[in-house]
C-alpha cells in the first residue's frame, strides 16, 4: 500500500518515512523521526526528532511520542526514543525520549498503552504489555513482558515491575513488583499469584506451583542476600519462570513489593 500523507500534516524534510506508512490531518512529524512501514499516525499527533517507530504501530489522534525529557537537568542533548513493532498508542498519551546519550526510552513490540498514559525518560518497556489510561510511568521504570498496569496507578522512579505482574487500579508503587504476582492499594501491597495470567501463557501447573513456593520463600522476608541465600538452599532455579524470579531479585534496588495489601490474605 502506498504511503498516505494528509495535505495538512507537516512533515520536516529530514524525517524517515516508511512504505505504507498514514499520516492523517494535521499531523506532525519532525526531522530525524524515523517510522517504520505500515505505521498509522492519527490526526494532531505528534512525532518528535530523534523518535524511531518500527513497523506497523497505530498511534492515535493527540499522542505526544518522543518529546523532551521532563528533567531539569537535561541540556538539550540528541537522545532518543525507540518503539518496537505493532504497538498501539492511544489518545493523548505521551512517551519521551532518554534524558542523556548514554540511555534510550525503549519500548518493545505488541504494546497496548491506553488514553492519557505517560512512559518518561529512560523507561524500558518490554513486550505484550498492557498500561491503562491516567498510569504514570516516572524516569527509569522497567516493565517486564507481558505485565498489566491497571490505570490510575503512579509508578515511582526506577522501580521495576516483573513478567506477568498485574498492578491494580489507583495503586502507588514505590518498591519492585515480583514476576507473576499481583499488587494494590495505596501504598500498594503484595495480594497474590497472577494464576489467571499464568494458566492464560500456557504454564502448567507444576510450574506454578514451582512459582509459588520460590515467592512464598521470598516472602518469609530478610535481606536480599538473605533471600537470595534462602532461594539457593532449597535449589530452586531448576525451572526457568523460577530462575527469571531469582535474576529480578538479584537486579531489585527499590526493594521488593512484599507485604500484604490491606484485605488480602
Amino acid at each position: 500500500m502506498a504511503t498516505q500523507i494528509h495535505p495538512t500534516a507537516v512533515v520536516g524534510a529530514e524525517a524517515q518515512i516508511g512504505d505504507g506508512v498514514s499520516i492523517g490531518p494535521y499531523a506532525i512529524v519532525e526531522d530525524y523521526a524515523v517510522i517504520g512501514a505500515g505505521t498509522c499516525i492519527g490526526a494532531h499527533a505528534t512525532i518528535h526528532s530523534y523518535t524511531r517507530l518500527g513497523r506497523g504501530n497505530q498511534i492515535a489522534n493527540y499522542a505526544d511520542v518522543g518529546g523532551p525529557p521532563q528533567d531539569v537537568k537535561f541540556d538539550g542533548s540528541e537522545t532518543w526514543l525507540e518503539i518496537g513493532d505493532y504497538n498501539v498508542i492511544r489518545e493523548f498519551a505521551t512517551l519521551h525520549r532518554s534524558n542523556n546519550p548514554r540511555e534510550k526510552t525503549l519500548v518493545g513490540d505488541h504494546n497496548f498503552i491506553m488514553a492519557y498514559a505517560h512512559i518518561a525518560h529512560n523507561c524500558v518497556i518490554g513486550n505484550h504489555t498492557v498500561i491503562v489510561n491516567y498510569t504514570g510511568l516516572s524516569g527509569h521504570v522497567e516493565v517486564e513482558d507481558r505485565a498489566f498496569v491497571s490505570g490510575g496507578t503512579l509508578v515511582h522512579q526506577f522501580v521495576k515491575i516483573g513478567r506477568l505482574a498485574m498492578v491494580g487500579g489507583g495503586s502507588r508503587i514505590t518498591q519492585d513488583i515480583l514476576p507473576y504476582t499481583m499488587v494494590v492499594g495505596s501504598p500498594a501491597g503484595f495480594y497474590g499469584l497472577n494464576l489467571v495470567g499464568m494458566r492464560r501463557n500456557q504454564m502448567g501447573p507444576n510450574v506454578r506451583n514451582a512459582i509459588k513456593r520460590a515467592i512464598y520463600s521470598i516472602r518469609a522476608g530478610g535481606s536480599k542476600e538473605k533471600i537470595l541465600e534462602r532461594l539457593a538452599a532449597e535449589e530452586m532455579g531448576t525451572v526457568p519462570e523460577v530462575q527469571h524470579i531469582i535474576d529480578f531479585v538479584h537486579r531489585s534496588n527499590r526493594g521488593l513489593l512484599i507485604r500484604p495489601a490491606i484485605h488480602a490474605e
